[in-house]
């Protein structure tokens, strides 16, 4: 991984001294230094680095499939704190120097989240990064000077990567998405110090008893959203009886991990030769779907194959097609077209629709 080191002024030193809460995704507690105890200079001639983990278990094999891009950026680099105290305080770089307002209020959680958002909204728009790379398992970023830094995590070929999600307030936030085959991911904008020094719950703080720590993991906590593709069913019918109006009913079976996640009975009617097409939309995307046609009329038969498989994608409409013809018999023939749709208190549901419909509009 090439690490691309940026060579912005880094503006003027902010006078504000704090004792600097965690921000390792989460922020931390302050601490004080116990009685007797000799504060431990920080060595800013030290790196630091950052392993950034692309999320728990339960996400991680998933989000390899991602492609996903982490973007370090340097907010503020790191400075002497005076009055002896065992921490240090911020010179925020141009383009950042918002944030130093925030640093004189009563630092918890929420402002850190505000922080993280405002620099955010900044490197979006105009910053650089200090340093890129992909995530396969994990990703590890050296030579970092002390300071502030933002993580953000994108979709790498993804051109409009950044979004909005609203917060627990109703609040618009910024935040960026990443896809994988069946999900979106979303992550917040996270900022993090370097060093940092780790508290008796093993939260990372920038204050208290301890040593600094240099090299700091970090793990990706993204929310996600299924995604979903669209199917289309192709009817061609050659010649047609004029005696009744053409009747072709087709099961639909979509399946993932050998699990059934949608159901459907699909009914085209004809009153000519020609081609019919219906549309069927919120198929979870990668889903393995089976289109069977299950009834062919009273006097036509399938002259293509009755059964045909596809994979959903969230990016395109798949497609599948079906021939018939007149065969050598002459009976009557009709049909209503029944809809299927499932309900987790109530299970399947059937509704009767009429023909030659396409779901979705």
């Amino acid at each position: 991984m090439e690490i691309k080191k940026d060579s912005r002024h880094r503006g003027s030193v902010s006078r504000l001294i704090c004792l600097l809460l965690a921000v390792v995704l989460a922020a931390g507690l302050i601490i004080s230094l116990g009685p007797g105890r000799k504060a431990l200079a920080v060595d800013f001639k030290q790196p630091c680095s950052l392993t950034v983990k692309p999320g728990g278990e339960e996400l991680s094999e998933d989000l390899k499939k991602a492609d996903i891009i982490v973007d370090i950026y340097e907010v503020a680099r790191a400075v002497d704190a005076e009055n002896g105290q065992d921490t240090y305080r911020y010179e925020f770089l141009d383009g950042y120097k918002e944030l130093e307002e925030s640093m004189s209020q009563e630092l918890n959680q929420e402002v850190w989240k505000r922080m993280a958002q405002t620099a955010a909204g900044y490197a979006l728009e105009k910053g650089v990064p200090t340093a890129a790379g992909r995530i396969s398992e994990n990703e590890l970023f050296k030579d970092l000077e002390c300071g502030l830094y933002l993580i953000i995590a994108r979709g790498a070929g993804i051109d409009n990567y950044k979004t909005t999600v609203k917060g627990q307030d109703g609040s618009e936030n910024i935040a960026t998405v990443a896809h994988s085959e069946s999900y979106e991911y979303i992550f917040l904008p996270e900022l993090i110090s370097l060093p940092s020094k780790q508290d008796e719950n093993g939260n990372h703080t920038t204050a208290g008893n301890g040593e600094w720590e240099y090299d700091i993991d970090v793990t990706l906590k993204p929310g996600r959203n299924p995604r979903a593709g669209s199917l289309e069913i192709v009817k061609n019918l050659v010649t047609y009886n004029v005696n009744d109006p053409a009747v072709f009913v087709f099961q639909v079976e979509a399946e993932i991990g050998g699990k059934n996640v949608y159901s459907d009975v699909v009914t085209m009617i004809f009153t000519e030769a020609g081609q019919k097409k219906v549309v069927l939309d919120k198929i979870p995307a990668g889903a393995t779907v089976k289109v069977t046609e299950i009834y062919s009329g009273a006097s036509y038969e399938v002259t293509s194959a009755a059964e045909q498989t596809v994979t959903v994608s969230a990016t395109a409409v798949v497609s599948v097609e079906f021939d018939n013809d007149h065969s050598t018999t002459n009976h009557g023939g009709g049909g209503v077209n029944n809809h299927f749709t499932y309900d987790s208190e109530d299970g399947w549901q059937l509704e009767q629709q009429p023909a030659n419909r396409t779901v979705g509009e």
